[in-house]
């Protein structure tokens, strides 16, 4: 179908066409690149991200784009990504602005019977691993088998392992969906029909290794292929079919080398026993080594000593960064031209890190002190450079120089680069040095990650007994062990004086309002919610103004959706008496109330509403009211409304708008039933993050549900 140029504004043609110019593998389901997020988009066109809100928002209604949040490569947190649909691709190539997209993979030389021979392994239940030097072209054999296998009409989910990879990043990023740590969901998370590739699975950090290695294999049904160096945690598993890649035929190896003569390729492809990568960095000029040396020495003898003296430094620095770095971010400029001249660096996107081979080989040759002292110029190096990847980097470098760690900076890292980032930074530093609050820091990324049982080993060790009940209580909640978390609670309240004991109810009972999905509130949460407010022993006057705000609006709340009029009548006019009638806090109340049936609301009005309202979040806030009251049934107006405040690009700063945002992404699956698996799996992880275990739980039941109802 042809569609006509008038439905596209200036805006709209040239996102387009940007979008459809950068070539992207979506099938892989790969970590995207960074020029498809957001800023990456903004940066190429040359406007501000909020310019692109309003193209965005048309071009999705039009069915030509989608906007999801997505891993992106080399970022340590998921970013919005923009991807053109094929509709869109149709459009952009009947307006004849660019040729359309090819997602082939260049062909693969010398590796046809190692490709042949894992696919045959592919064909039924079970783990394959790939082992093989670093270099030895494992990642290229690996893509060249998903190619084949899609040739073959297969679906393929995969991950490229790093130090940003947990148990459950990984399975989103096969699937979409959230798993728990108890691994039994697996069963239906794991499509028995797809093949799953883990490739550079040893760059994922110990702390996560173990648990992704025991869901591997116990992921019996599916068929896995596992790409790592040895030795790793992935190289001997259980049951798993293990297979060594060898360099290459020389009469191939050389052919790889187009930058030598014949002559040059053939000798230098014998010395190096065709190891590809090794082939690849040698130069005109070079010492053809003799046969039968090993790559390691010859990366030694040649390839770094050709280096200048600032290149090799800046290459020690380079090796030592935790996450693949941008240009501006530490390197020169210089050193990073000649170090991608050398073939040294390995790019994703913008960002980039040393070959692998590179890294292992100049990270033997530094003796213990040269490591702590290039940790120590890197930790003033970042300390120096703004942003919270920054801080990230800051924090690994003082780890590992034996400096200790500031609170502070903890959880900035915490809080800005998310619970993965956190959760590896932090059993670092624990190793180094014993400290309860990393250690309550450590176990709350534990738990954000879905990691109860984990959460609960890190806290064993938490010498305040205060500190140790709040995390069991929070674990055990995250598992559904609903009368251990009484327990803890309990044990907790006894050992709390005032105001503490009173806090802990009252924010326990917003937990039991909030920590839900929406839907009326039944009789058995409204009595649950008001017998653990009566609990309160102090006088009213006693307590803090808005923790007794607190108590009479969550009675007042209960009353009313329990059709408690009288009751409802008198608690109004006790938080009337407190903070007014003309309170925004009351008036948004009201509105919610009176939002419970949309029968006499008149959308006018509700739009009027709105447009009065500032902020994004409390725009959102409204928004989720009509949807409540609504179901399924919404008016497009709000839903379209919806969508094009929720890529309004204000961050969430306080707690209560970290939790909008993560319903706003349930949502957007509701009333979008394509998407609706990834913006769940997305409302799920934010839910967990907040603490809404409850809501998480229910949420991913709703997922796997919806799982088994589309291969029905």
């Amino acid at each position: 179908m042809a569609y006509p140029t008038a439905v596209l504004t200036g805006p709209e043609e040239r996102l387009l066409t940007a979008l459809a110019g950068i070539e992207v593998d979506r099938n892989l389901r790969r970590d995207f690149p960074e020029e498809l997020s957001m800023p990456g988009i903004a940066e190429r066109l040359g406007v501000v991200r909020s310019a692109l809100h309003n193209p965005i928002s048309s071009l999705e209604s039009k069915g030509l784009l989608d906007s999801i949040k997505s891993n992106v490569i080399g970022a340590p947190r998921k970013k919005t990504v923009l991807l053109i649909t094929k509709k869109g691709l149709e459009v952009v190539s009947n307006l004849g602005l660019i040729e359309k997209q090819t997602t082939k993979l260049n062909q693969l030389l010398g590796r046809d019977e190692e490709v042949e021979v894992l696919c045959h392994a592919l064909e039924s239940p079970g783990i394959v691993v790939l082992t093989g030097l670093p270099g030895i072209g494992k990642s290229s054999v690996a893509k060249a088998v998903c190619s084949k296998l899609e040739q073959e009409k297969k679906e393929v989910g995969w991950h490229t392992g790093s130090r940003m990879t947990s148990t459950s990043s990984l399975i989103d990023s096969w699937t979409g969906i959230p798993v728990s740590e108890n691994f039994d969901e697996l069963e239906d998370g794991l499509d028995p029909n797809m093949i799953y590739v883990l490739d550079e699975a040893q760059e994922i950090h110990a702390r996560h290794a173990n648990n992704i290695r025991r869901l591997i294999e116990n992921a019996r049904h599916a068929k896995i292929l596992v790409v790592t160096r040895s030795p790793s945690a992935f190289s001997s598993m259980e049951g798993a079919l293990k297979i060594t890649l060898e360099g290459l035929e020389i009469e191939v190896a050389a052919r790889i080398a187009d930058h030598l003569t014949e002559e040059q390729a053939t000798q230098v492809a014998i010395a190096l026993d065709g190891h590809p990568l090794a082939i690849q960095m040698w130069r005109d000029g070079d010492e053809v080594p003799t046969p039968g040396t090993p790559v390691a020495d010859f990366i030694s003898s040649t390839v770094l000593d050709r280096l200048d003296s600032n290149t090799a430094q800046e290459l020690e620095n380079l090796i030592l960064e935790p996450f693949p770095i941008s240009r501006g971010d530490s390197l020169t400029d210089l050193s990073i031209n000649n170090l991608d001249d050398a073939t040294i660096l390995k790019w994703s996107g913008s960002r980039f890190e040393s070959q692998h081979l590179i890294k292992h080989v100049k990270h033997a040759s530094l003796d213990e002190d040269k490591v702590k002292s290039i940790h120590e110029r890197l930790v003033t190096r970042w300390s120096k450079i703004e942003g919270f990847e920054a801080r990230g980097h800051e924090m690994h470098h003082r780890i590992l120089s034996g400096q200790s760690v500031s609170k502070r900076l903890a959880e900035d890292v915490f809080d800005n680069l998310g619970p993965i980032v956190a959760s590896t930074l932090l059993s670092d530093a624990l190793d180094k040095e014993e400290r309860g609050d990393l250690r309550i820091l450590s176990a709350r990324a534990a738990i954000a990650l879905g990691e109860a049982k984990t959460a609960l080993r890190i806290s064993e060790e938490l010498t305040e007994q205060a500190d140790r009940l709040k995390i069991e209580m929070e674990s055990f909640r995250l598992l559904g062990k609903e009368s251990r978390f009484r327990a803890a609670e309990e044990e907790l309240l006894s050992k709390l004086d005032e105001p503490e004991k009173s806090q802990l109810l009252i924010r326990g009972a917003i937990r039991l309002h909030d920590d839900r999905l929406p839907g009326p509130m039944s009789r058995d949460l409204g009595d649950r919610i008001v017998q653990r407010l009566d609990r309160i022993e102090v006088q009213p006057a006693q307590l803090d103004a808005s923790l007794l705000a607190s108590d009479l609006i969550l009675r007042y709340l209960v009353a009313s959706n329990l059709g408690d009029a009288v009751k409802a009548a008198a608690l109004r006019s006790g938080i009337v008496e407190l903070i007014g009638e003309g309170h925004r806090r009351l008036e948004e109340i009201d509105l919610r109330l009176k939002l419970k049936t949309l029968t006499d609301i008149n959308s006018e009005d509700l739009k009027e509403k709105l447009s009065e309202i500032e902020g994004k979040h409390e725009k959102l806030r409204i928004i989720h009211w009509i949807f409540a009251a609504a179901g399924e049934s919404a008016p497009t107006w709000a839903i379209d409304s919806h969508k094009a405040i929720f890529l309004e690009d204000n961050p969430p700063i306080r707690r209560e708008h970290a939790r909008i945002e993560a319903f706003s992404w349930y949502w957007r699956g509701l009333y979008d039933r394509d998407q609706r698996l990834q913006y769940w799996s997305e409302a799920a992880a934010r839910l967990r993050l907040i603490g809404c275990s409850n809501a998480c739980i229910k949420l991913i039941e709703r997922i796997y549900h919806e799982v088994r109802s589309q291969r029905l």
